[in-house]
């Protein structure tokens, strides 16, 4: 009878540690899937003034101070830039309305035009 018991006590306490660790375990999964959301953003930017943009490309290295410093002596310093548009469409239209010369590629082709005899 004793021996019995002792299987039944042994049985019982496995089940019930079982049990337990399930629960733990299923405690421990409910805060890692549930977490608060960050209010760390939950404040609007703050919009930094020209001297303030600067100083802060200068704490990066004196060249991107450098270029800071010209971009806000330029006229169009507080414009978003389109990142949908070319970089170097404006450029290079302007440029081809400046310089209404040809330019050396067509020069080239005009050259070898003229040595085939075409």
């Amino acid at each position: 009878m004793s021996q019995f018991s002792l299987a039944i006590q042994k049985s019982l306490f496995k089940v019930a540690l079982t049990f337990s660790l399930i629960i733990v375990t299923s405690f421990c999964s409910l805060f890692l899937l549930f977490q608060q959301p960050s209010y760390a953003l939950s404040t609007p930017p703050r919009h930094l003034t020209p001297q303030e943009k600067i100083d802060r490309a200068y704490e990066y290295s004196e060249a991107t101070g450098l270029l800071e410093e010209d971009k806000q002596a330029s006229q169009n310093a507080n414009e978003l830039f389109d990142y949908g548009e070319k970089a170097n469409e404006k450029t290079v239209v302007s440029s081809q309305a400046e310089n209404s010369d040809s330019n050396l590629i067509e020069k080239a082709q005009e050259a070898i035009g003229k040595a085939i005899g075409k």
